[in-house]
């Protein structure tokens, strides 16, 4: 039997199509067209999960001091999050920056949810490890990336694309703390 060997280049391209597509089904699918999302009076409704989760959560206190008091407002984050997620990571533009994003908001779902079960505790979990492993390895060839790193370094400074997210991502948890 002979089997396929693939470079390095198409592993990069392949997981950064998966994860752009998992977060594409998540962002379009079930948020964005899903017309009880942000609706209050609908059994679908973001406020409905979050009090669920909580419920076993080991952030609980993270959830009620951040996420209740603005419910609403962070649902219309985390659609345009996953959203902005996956048409960057499809373009493989500003991969870095997006992908330490994606890492922080898998990590609050997965610290959210991986206590009601085996799907939210392994779809989170390797999220993480697929954003951490572009965020590391970059975009690959195949993406815009790719094609400003022809002409700036800039796009491959990993660290500085990790740091501004990780400030990015603490400043929006800030607000919401004290907002």
């Amino acid at each position: 039997m002979k089997t396929v060997n693939l470079s390095n280049k198409a592993w990069l391209t392949l997981v950064r199509l998966a994860v752009a597509t998992i977060w594409a089904y998540a962002g379009i699918f079930e948020k964005l067209l899903n017309p009880g999302f942000l609706n209050p009076a609908s059994t679908s409704y973001v406020g409905i999960t979050v009090q669920y989760l909580a419920e076993g959560s080991p952030i609980r206190g993270f959830l009620y001091a951040v996420v209740f008091p603005h419910v609403l407002l962070v649902g219309e984050l985390v659609m345009v999050g996953e959203v902005s997620f996956a048409i960057l990571t499809f373009l493989g533009l500003a991969n870095r920056l997006s992908g330490t994003v994606a890492f922080y908001t898998n990590l609050i779902y997965f610290l959210s949810a991986y206590w009601t079960g085996t799907e939210e505790y392994g779809i989170n979990l390797l999220l993480m490890i697929f954003d951490a492993f572009l965020v590391i390895n970059g975009p690959g060839p195949l993406s815009l990336d790719w094609l400003i790193s022809r002409k700036s370094r800039i796009m491959n400074m990993s660290l500085l694309w990790f740091s501004i997210g990780t400030i990015l991502y603490l400043s929006v948890i800030l607000f919401l703390l004290f907002y």
